[in-house]
């Protein structure tokens, strides 16, 4: 007898490097295919470094605990599946009784240049999303790659901050989200502020390449006793590899979040990110902007072959 499957407990896979916004969209999106009210679960398949590299000819620069955990804070992600299979198989799906597969508009390839998702296109438990456009990991590569830094301070639409602002459901609202200070409110959250910061924590920094070292730091902040909300100040004062809008994004995504400053005062902040009260004895406290950017030009040769071969050019 086959496993009782539940249109509600859905499957999202990919190799999530970076786990950038356009990641956190296809899994907020793949959240909101669950019925509201409904019971839902959100299975999140993360695939090992073994199989990124065997598919797509070389390592991700996130390894495997990295993508694993960075996944695990995304607010829209039930549990994550550890070494999912870089092809979908049904058998694993159904081993989580989840009757659909998630996916953006684009196709992804195996090793031997086949669809990852046909066989479950063929069973009829597929389900195409919108893809991101603008950003991907190729992207981000490709900036460090070339050493290219952006100036690009736009805010977001109104419509990306309330669709990423959006609680565990992926439908009703839960952070707010200021612009210069918490008098400028441009998103309004989903539980009651008097705008006063009694047991608000705030943390500054502009959060590029925001990984999973950053993620820690915030969870530390979270869980302290005293801390009822914790607020992300994200600072615009220097130039960064990812535009604003992405960094925004990216920290709203985040479990940890409960509201965000965008270009907010970073002297009232009760936190500066990298403070080393935060990453001492943390397990990814290793993990830097230089560190990932070192990793990346120790492959340089590798990556530009691979950005090459997507039209990138140098």
């Amino acid at each position: 007898m086959g496993a009782e499957l539940d249109e509600n407990k859905v499957w999202i896979d990919g190799c999530f490097d970076f786990t950038h916004h356009g990641h956190s969209g296809a899994i907020l999106q793949a959240r909101q295919t669950i019925k509201q009210g409904a019971k839902g679960v959100l299975y999140c398949g993360v695939h090992d470094d073994d199989a990124i590299e065997h598919n797509k000819g070389s390592s991700p620069v996130m390894n495997s605990q990295e993508r694993y955990e960075h996944t695990r804070a995304n607010r829209w992600c039930s549990e994550v599946v550890e070494r999912a299979p870089y092809v979908t198989q049904p058998e694993w799906m159904d081993r989580y009784h989840c009757k659909y597969v998630v996916h953006g508009d684009d196709i992804t390839l195996d090793a031997d240049g086949k669809d990852c998702y046909q066989l479950m296109k063929d069973l009829g438990r597929f389900r195409e999303v919108k893809r991101t456009h603008g950003v991907s990991t190729t992207e981000i590569i490709q900036r460090i790659l070339t050493r290219t830094l952006t100036d690009d301070f736009k805010l977001p639409s109104v419509n990306e901050l309330r669709q990423y602002s959006c609680g565990p459901d992926g439908k009703q609202p839960y952070c707010y989200v200021f612009n210069g200070s918490i008098k400028n409110e441009i998103v309004h959250g989903g539980y009651d502020w008097d705008g006063k910061l009694r047991g608000y924590k705030t943390i500054s920094g502009d959060f590029d390449l925001f990984h999973v070292g950053h993620i820690e730091q915030l969870g530390k902040i979270r869980s302290m006793p005293e801390t009822q909300k914790l607020i992300v100040s994200i600072t615009t004062g220097n130039k960064c590899i990812m535009t604003l809008k992405e960094r925004v994004l990216s920290v709203l995504s985040c479990k940890y979040v409960d509201a965000v400053v965008i270009a907010g005062n970073e002297e009232t902040a009760d936190y500066q990110i990298d403070d080393p009260a935060l990453t001492e004895s943390g397990k990814f406290c290793y993990l830097t902007k230089q560190t990932i950017i070192a990793r990346i030009e120790t492959q340089r040769d590798t990556y530009v072959r691979r950005n090459v071969k997507k039209g990138m050019t140098f």
